[in-house]
């Protein structure tokens, strides 16, 4: 965690000259697919009333990445959108600030091999990876007209990242993790929160 943190810090706000040797970005796109619970607590009673679950296919992410290789760590800045699921029409938007921290190194990453020559070193990199988002969502439940609302959330998702290197500059990569709501938004009846599990498959593109 204070890897993550030092690492978004670095990236966010110091000058680029201090590391400017040490850093380097990529962007990367990935489909997502999104398996959510939607609750709804009754604003009167304070109970909870109501559970749906919400699923979607249709998600695309990208990001904005930038490596601090001396803290094996990636900060980055995240959109992702979603469009229909099954509970119809519903878009939710994402936006997010957060971090990876590589267990054993950030692929392209320089180092020493034993002849003292300087080399790029590529392989599957598994990583933790954490970020903070405000997600924006619309429903409209054919189940339950109570239930169509519109809503703003600040939201948690830590998630497990693998790349898996195909060439110098592309890479495969997978995400999963569990998507949680810190706060409620208030619908007309309702106090509404979102968790649950969202994967991604995808490429990130690097200038490595």
């Amino acid at each position: 965690m204070k890897s993550i943190l030092a690492a978004l810090c670095l990236a966010f706000f110091s000058a680029p000259s201090a590391f400017a040797m040490k850093t380097a970005s990529s962007f990367d796109i990935s489909w997502a697919n999104a398996a959510l619970t939607l609750s709804a607590q009754d604003t009167k009673t304070g109970l909870l009333s109501k559970t749906r679950s919400l699923s979607s296919s249709t998600g695309i992410q990208i990001d904005y990445n930038v490596a601090l290789f001396d803290y094996r760590s990636v900060a980055t800045l995240s959109f992702s959108q979603f469009e229909t699921s099954n509970l119809g029409s519903t878009p939710l938007t994402r936006v997010a600030l957060g971090g990876s921290y590589h267990f054993f190194r950030i692929n392209g990453q320089r180092v020493i091999l034993d002849s003292d020559v300087e080399s790029k070193v590529w392989g599957i990199s598994p990583a933790i990876e954490l970020s903070l988002g405000i997600s924006k969502l619309s429903i409209k439940d054919p189940q339950n007209s109570n239930l169509d609302f519109a809503a703003s959330v600040i939201d948690f998702l830590p998630r497990i990242l693998i790349e898996f290197p195909v060439s110098s500059n592309f890479l495969l990569m997978f995400r999963g993790g569990y998507y949680t709501t810190l706060s409620t938004s208030k619908s007309q009846f309702y106090d509404i929160g979102l968790s649950g599990m969202i994967v991604n498959i995808g490429i990130k593109l690097t200038t490595l």
